[in-house]
């Protein structure tokens, strides 16, 4: 259960406060400026769209569990190895997020990488997402639907954002404190990544307004949505958190 509803600023501390779900997010405020914003935007925007079943996100890039999960390891690993290359060329032009967020963690004192699979390769991180609506309430935690996966032997498993367009209203983040758990199950709606919004009613909530520039950190077991919106785009992974303070990003 969280100890306040603060946001705090990313630490050693903090950071193992959110893996415990002791603090609802951290935030890294400019983390990158406008000028790298904007030129990670263009190439983004210039990149081929891969458009996942919600019809109200566009995903830039590609999705461990609509390509993985859904369709088989071999089609996500071999589209992971074939947009590596193309994502490095992408980060060329602009700024990785994923080796400046990685770079930041280790300074921290965590063990930061790309997440591999054994026999397989590494996974592909780092998608831009491109929202008009909203995200109903959900969680994201791989042991809940990749047990044939690696990422499913991780112990606490992270979300981060980096914002790169915010629309003047809407789009804000809402966090519950409430960790998802299998008999939470009954409340899925027909089989859909989502929730009923009844999983939350007794749990407390934070809404979060995000500004450019800024990356949010969560843990993703908990319970989230992102408010109505339009043209938000922003940039992130997942973060699986194994022993030994060991963070390995994928998406």
């Amino acid at each position: 259960m969280w100890e306040n509803g603060n946001i705090n600023v990313l630490s050693s501390s903090s950071l193992g406060a959110l893996i415990d779900n002791r603090i609802p997010a951290v935030r890294i405020e400019a983390f990158a400026d406008a000028n790298e914003t904007d030129a990670l935007i263009t190439e983004l925007q210039e990149h081929a769209c891969r458009t996942n079943s919600i019809q109200q996100v566009t995903r830039l890039g590609i999705s461990q569990y609509e390509q993985g999960v859904r369709v088989s390891k071999d089609n996500y690993f071999n589209l992971a190895r074939r947009l590596d290359p193309e994502f490095a060329q992408i980060y060329a032009r602009s700024f990785s997020p994923i080796q400046r967020l990685i770079d930041q963690l280790k300074k921290k004192g965590f063990d930061s990488a790309i997440m591999s699979e054994p026999g397989m390769g590494n996974y592909f991180a780092g998608n831009g997402k491109l929202r008009n609506g909203y995200s109903p309430v959900h969680v994201d935690f791989a042991p809940q639907d990749s047990a044939s996966w690696a990422i499913a032997k991780a112990f606490a498993q992270l979300a981060w954002n980096l914002y790169l367009r915010v629309p003047a209203e809407g789009g804000e983040l809402l966090l519950w404190d409430k960790h998802w758990r299998p008999e939470d199950d009954r409340y899925q709606v027909d089989g859909n990544y989502y929730y009923d919004e009844a999983v939350v009613r007794d749990a407390r909530m934070v809404r979060l307004s995000v500004s450019p520039g800024e990356v949010i950190i969560i843990n993703s077991r908990n319970y989230h949505a992102v408010s109505e919106a339009r043209d938000r785009l922003a940039f992130g992974s997942f973060i699986s958190v194994f022993k030994g303070n060991r963070l390995r990003f994928w998406s």
